[in-house]
């Protein structure tokens, strides 16, 4: 009897070891996410000197949203940390997914606009565009399939919560279009120039943009219940 109650704290003691070893592991990345994003941001603004019109890339403001939940996510596990316990989890779980269907929107669309059947090329050979384009997508889909705790099996409530980037950035270019800050030669993209479309193309271009972020979303949080406990595993 007392060499199993061994067995259970020492395995008890490996648990929280390793449990410890991820979220110091997932600050160091959120560290690192967090200066590319700043970085590529002041460097693209100081570059091409657009003011808001820079929040009309879709890219831009995929960092911009990663940027603010990451700062929490960083926050809150340095306050974990110290205090021993968990706090909001279920709360910073779907923050975190959801900043990983964002960066898998952005380097899905970079990788695909890369083919050769199409003219125009997203910039990746620029710093600011490497880190918003490839080293920040590959930095935040990995650390949180692989180092975020997860919830189990999610709701389809919850699951839909992991899109929030898609309403994020239709908010922000909505607005900008309404206001004027944007004319309409210089809308980003196809599918934003509302005029040129019908009813129900606006509407079939919507449902879409949804149905990609709640299947990213799905995606990403059963590769995260499945790739997280290998950290686990005695010997590793």
């Amino acid at each position: 009897m007392d060499d199993k109650i061994k067995k259970i704290e020492k395995y008890a003691e490996f648990f929280d070891r390793r449990y410890r070893q991820k979220k110091i592991l997932n600050l160091l990345i959120g560290a690192m996410i967090i200066v590319m994003c700043i970085f590529a941001l002041v460097y693209m603004a100081n570059l091409d000197r657009e003011g808001l019109l820079m929040l009309r890339w879709m890219t831009v403001d995929g960092t911009l949203f990663t940027l603010i939940l990451t700062l929490l996510f960083f926050i809150v596990n340095i306050v974990e940390l110290h205090k021993n316990t968990e706090m909001t989890r279920r709360a910073v779980y779907i923050s975190r997914l959801s900043s990983a269907v964002a960066e898998s929107v952005i380097i899905i669309v970079v990788l695909i606009s890369q083919l050769p059947v199409f003219p125009m090329h997203m910039h990746i050979a620029r710093p600011d565009m490497f880190f918003m384009h490839i080293a920040i997508p590959i930095l935040v889909i990995a650390s949180f399939t692989m180092n975020d705790s997860p919830l189990g099996r999610l709701s389809r409530k919850e699951t839909f919560y992991g899109t929030s980037f898609v309403t994020f950035y239709a908010v922000i270019i909505l607005s900008l279009i309404g206001s004027g800050v944007i004319k309409r030669e210089y809308i980003p993209y196809g599918f934003l120039d509302f005029k040129a479309m019908t009813i129900p193309a606006i509407i079939a271009t919507v449902v879409a943009f949804y149905v990609m972020g709640y299947a990213l979303s799905a995606g990403l949080s059963e590769m995260n219940r499945k790739l997280y406990w290998r950290w686990f595993r005695p010997g590793k």
